[in-house]
């Protein structure tokens, strides 16, 4: 299941005039490297006027999804990171739409010791709540965070927080707001837990982050630089 999120971002994806011109580009190797071009060419390969096509170009330029250098009457254009994440973020919720997801991911993580934010958070009424509420244990207070090293691993995590997972949603303190979070149920070795998808993180596709009813270091007397193995269960708790 697709969580509803994902399928009106697709939507408005697909309603940008300007996605045509991106893949054009994306086509032209400019994804790498700056690659010359007229608004006239871009024109005949989108089957638009010269007018359009200029639009496009400044507009894309305006966003930032790509840099340009005039050199006499073209430009060099590349895409920036900005704009290769726009593609590659729709690439991975059509290809979420199109396949049937697995019932387990699996990834391969080294342990390391993260900011020290976990403990605060996963101790907040508002979270510990909802922790126990969805998934049936209150967290020990941290999370473990583990850093991918395959690049596959990276993107099959980038592919699984496009599914819809257990969700909690935000709160207030009154004096603060606390973003939301997806959670898929977990086998972390051989220990229950959860793996988290955070609103709000200081993390990248690179790395996990999972709780669990004990201290993970303890219970599978692990340390920093310890390799640990995952199963995230997309249709069914752990019990």
């Amino acid at each position: 299941m697709i969580d509803a999120t994902y399928v009106t971002r697709i939507q408005d994806t697909l309603r940008s005039a300007y996605l045509p011109s991106l893949l054009q580009l994306l086509l032209l190797g400019a994804k790498s490297r700056p690659v010359q071009m007229t608004t006239t060419q871009l024109a005949k390969r989108l089957g638009k006027s010269q007018q359009a096509a200029s639009n496009h170009i400044r507009e894309l330029e305006k966003e930032g999804y790509i840099i340009r250098r005039r050199q006499g009457r073209s430009f060099a254009i590349q895409m920036t990171d900005k704009g290769i994440n726009e593609l590659t973020s729709f690439y991975l919720m059509m290809k979420s739409m199109m396949e049937e997801a697995p019932d387990i991911f699996e990834f391969h993580g080294t342990l390391f010791t993260g900011l020290g934010e976990g403990a605060y958070y996963m101790g907040m009424q508002g979270y510990s709540e909802g922790f126990r509420r969805v998934l049936g244990f209150v967290p020990y207070p941290g999370t473990l965070n583990l850093k991918l090293k395959s690049p596959v691993e990276m993107q099959r995590l980038a592919e699984l927080k496009q599914r819809a997972g257990i969700r909690i949603d935000g709160f207030s303190d009154g004096t603060r707001t606390y973003g939301g979070l997806n959670l898929y149920s977990a086998l972390i070795e051989d220990e229950r837990g959860a793996l988290l998808a955070i609103d709000r993180t200081h993390y990248d596709n690179s790395v996990l982050e999972v709780i669990a009813p004990k201290r993970l270091r303890d219970a599978l007397g692990i340390q920093d630089g310890s390799e640990v193995v995952v199963k995230v269960f997309l249709n069914e708790a752990v019990r």
